[in-house]
């Protein structure tokens, strides 16, 4: 980047301007890291190895570049998953990847096992007593099912893919209700902020996570935005998903720090827990993407984005390694550990969000003026 642009840049940062879209740095630090990726050309299966790669099939998308894609398909390939194979949804709790490559190959072939998993998935989900979704609590945690905003948001894209695929319009409503159940259930009428989620504080059922989560936000904008792509817009479903995301904006914008990043936890004062690339980069993807869709017109919204994604690229170092990214699971019993001066290197739960990330701003530094 040339001096004078990283001056704009930086300037536009601190001070809340809007930074050129031309002039966004983000996209060649994402394909840094995606390089990364690809040399290490490692085939191990987590959920974040996963969205890795759904990160890498959107910025070969973005960027009209095969090879992102390719490396993807190898990867599958070598794990023995072919079109046809039915990869269990409890394997995919936080993303999907099987839809993502139908979506990006249009290789209808992955469809029937996605299709098949998803209604198993309706089916077998178990539910809280008021009908909201919930996730296993694990061994480690004395077992059970507690409410996790990460689960319901994918659950809900997964729905709302499903009705996309099938035109049943009964899927995109399961969608919404979720949203609805877990906004009833977490969300802090005062701060317009949500709990991480309920029933993971020691023996206390009723008891809500502590605090607010940056990465759990980012979380719940990933889903919403992906549930807005899929539902039809002239309906109530759409209307009302559009209504939270206006609403999660309105919390969430004021938090921006002058220089583009949101702090780890959202509630407390940014001086008290370090910027999270994560949490940023995921928000900023989806208020980029809400903007460039009309679903969130109001410019801020573009120029939150902007100052995020101008920000970003001083968290990953000349390796492609993340810096900055708050650790896993987030605050369910305790903000202990996110009451810190600063994170290790290399959580990769920072390397697929920042190549989402990377992926949309190369979108919004072509997307159509508005007026």
């Amino acid at each position: 980047m040339k001096p004078l642009s990283l001056l704009i840049a930086v300037f536009c940062a601190v001070f809340g301007g809007q930074v050129p879209a031309a002039e966004s740095p983000l996209l060649g630090t994402g394909e840094r890291i995606a390089r990364r990726i690809l040399t290490e050309d490692n085939i191990e299966r987590n959920y974040r190895a996963d969205l890795a790669l759904e990160a890498l099939l959107e910025l070969g998308s973005a960027t009209g570049k095969p090879e992102y894609r390719a490396h993807v398909l190898s990867v599958l390939e070598r794990r023995g998953v072919k079109p046809e194979t039915r990869v269990p949804w409890r394997s995919q709790p936080f993303g999907c990847l099987t839809f993502a490559v139908f979506r990006a190959t249009g290789d209808r072939a992955w469809l029937p096992g996605f299709l098949a998993e998803t209604e198993l998935c309706r089916k077998e989900i178990r539910r809280s007593p008021e009908g909201a979704i919930t996730h296993p609590r694990g061994a480690q945690r004395g077992g059970g099912e507690a409410l996790l905003i990460d689960a319901m948001q994918a659950y809900a894209a997964r729905m709302t893919d499903a009705g996309a695929v099938t035109g049943e319009a009964a899927w995109s409503r399961e969608a919404v209700e979720q949203y609805n159940l877990y906004r009833s259930l977490l969300r802090d009428s005062r701060t317009g902020l949500w709990s991480q989620g309920r029933g993971w504080v020691g023996d206390q059922p009723a008891a809500l996570s502590p605090g607010a989560w940056s990465r759990g936000h980012g979380w719940l904008l990933r889903g919403l935005t992906a549930c807005l792509a899929e539902t039809p817009p002239d309906s109530a479903g759409h209307a009302r998903l559009r209504e939270l995301l206006h609403e999660f904006f309105e919390a969430l914008a004021p938090l921006q720090k002058p220089d583009g990043m949101w702090p780890t936890l959202l509630h407390r004062p940014a001086s008290e827990s370090p910027p999270d690339s994560s949490g940023t980069a995921m928000m900023a993807a989806a208020f980029s993407r809400a903007w460039r869709e009309g679903w969130l017109p109001d410019p801020r919204a573009r120029d939150c984005a902007r100052r995020a994604f101008a920000a970003l690229p001083g968290f990953v170092d000349a390796d492609g390694i993340v810096l900055s990214t708050s650790p896993g699971p987030g605050p369910l019993e305790s903000e202990t550990d996110y009451l810190a001066t600063e994170f290790p290197p290399g959580n990769d739960h920072g390397t697929f969000a920042i190549i989402f990330a990377a992926a949309e701003s190369a979108r919004l530094e072509t997307a159509p003026a508005r007026h």
